[in-house]
């Protein structure tokens, strides 16, 4: 029984280094392919105008109000919806 157990334990600890080593064969993926482009497109700007760095204006984005919309937007994913109480605005008649 003991020879038995050893055996499993020899097959399951082949079968992981076997899919350890058959991972290395993997191809290379979308993001891997494009590793390194930002770097070199950055080496490049920086050729074309080293002095960009020195520009104190901000750089051309969004219209202020496309901007403001979009932070709004994102600021409620983080709230909660209000839950409204099925019993919110029932009085009881009691009042002044």
């Amino acid at each position: 029984m003991e020879g038995m157990n050893q055996h499993r334990k020899f097959a399951g600890l082949s079968l992981i280094v076997g899919l350890l080593l058959f991972g290395g064969c993997y191809g290379p993926s979308s993001l891997d392919r494009d590793y390194g482009r930002a770097v070199h497109n950055n080496m490049a700007q920086a050729i074309v105008n080293p002095a960009a760095g020195l520009n104190p204006l901000p750089a051309v984005g969004q219209v202020p109000k496309a901007a403001a919309n979009t932070m709004d937007r994102y600021e409620r994913t983080f709230k909660g919806e209000e839950k409204i109480s099925p019993y919110q605005g029932i009085t009881t008649g009691g009042g002044m």
